[in-house]
């Protein structure tokens, strides 16, 4: 194995990566997006957007594996940032830098094929990494390789032009590495209850200052305990996770996001019109329940089949009108009885306070 050889200017990378408050911060559907189209217009099992800092290799997006971190020693990536152009491994077995990699050998993983494109901070910084992998050796085609390269330029562009509300920005500025940690649901990659119900502070300020509104929408997995039952808690967790990325997927931008409790989630709707929330809470609904979800393989027979279960889910939501003043846990007491109604009267559905 070969390691990587440092970056020139190794100290000046790191500042500008950490300038980008995007370290152990919750999951963003912006990302989220770039590495669905990279699994699917690439064909591979696993897509990567990583983060490399002095220590880890951060998944700020990652599809395909369940892990939200990788230790730095053997990683492909540190040889990417150091590359110009997409650094592309067809079959890892017979790379001289890579055929006794952890990562190949299936110490860590077993890649077979990889293919990495680094990403830049508007300075020029390489930062992290937008990744395609594959178990095993593989080609990609010319209209394939621009793909990769032009989802990394979507990536880059984002980063110049934040998607966080003015109040996430605080919150992240305010926060060094490890509060961040304790602010997000490990599972979920989402914002746990603590780091929710701070951001709904300062999103009530802002809405007070704009003389906005903001609008708390509390939602629960229906009949979940069935499928921890049912299924086993591994199974739930898949769940809870597949569920997380899809109201994600749903929301706006300046919307957020919260796991509170075993199956409840918060979300925050910022500056949505009262007479827009249901349509806003409807979607998400719809999003959740359009898919079941996957839970893997199973022996049926002779042959593998994929599991899937159906999972819906209910939602209350309560609005504080423009330039009123904003009392959080009312507004969630509020929400909360809104879900409670949508529960009792058969689940599966979005009730407005």
């Amino acid at each position: 194995m070969i390691e990587a050889k440092p970056y020139p200017r190794e100290k000046e990378r790191i500042a500008s990566l950490r300038s980008l408050h995007l370290l152990d911060m919750p999951i963003e559907e912006r990302f989220e997006r770039i590495t669905r189209m990279v699994c699917k217009f690439l064909d591979v099992p696993i897509a990567l957007f990583n983060l490399i800092d002095e220590h880890r290799q951060h998944y700020k997006s990652v599809r395909g594996l369940g892990n939200t971190d990788a230790p730095l020693e053997a990683a492909f990536c540190t040889h990417a940032l150091n590359e110009d152009e997409i650094l592309l491994v067809p079959d890892t077995s017979k790379d001289e830098r890579f055929f006794d990699n952890p990562f190949v050998d299936g110490t860590l993983l077993n890649v077979g094929f990889y293919a990495g494109c680094p990403i830049h901070t508007p300075n020029g910084m390489p930062v992290g990494t937008l990744c395609a992998i594959d178990t095993k050796p593989r080609e990609l085609t010319d209209d394939q390789l621009a793909l990769l390269h032009d989802l990394a330029a979507i990536i880059e562009t984002e980063l110049k032009v934040s998607s966080l509300t003015k109040a996430q920005r605080e919150l992240a500025a305010e926060l060094n590495e490890a509060k961040h940690l304790a602010l997000v649901d490990p599972l979920t990659r989402l914002w746990n209850r603590s780091g929710i119900e701070k951001l709904l502070a300062k999103e009530c300020d802002e809405a007070l200052r704009h003389k906005k509104p903001v609008t708390v929408v509390m939602g629960d997995i229906d009949h979940f305990k069935r499928i921890n039952d049912g299924f086993g808690h591994p199974a739930g967790d898949i769940v809870l996770k597949d569920v997380s990325k899809k109201i994600l997927e749903a929301l706006r931008g300046e919307d957020d996001v919260g796991r509170v409790g075993g199956e409840e989630f918060l979300i925050i709707l910022t500056n949505c019109e009262p007479e827009k929330v249901f349509e806003a809470v409807e979607r998400i609904r719809q999003s959740v329940q359009k898919k079941p979800v996957e839970l893997g393989e199973v022996q049926h027979g002779n042959t593998k089949i994929i599991q899937s279960l159906p999972v819906t889910m209910s939602f209350g939501a309560a609005t504080a009108m423009p330039g009123t003043r904003i009392d959080t846990a009312d507004l969630i007491k509020r929400a909360d009885k809104a879900l409670y109604k949508a529960k009792d009267s058969g689940r599966n559905k979005v009730v407005v306070a």
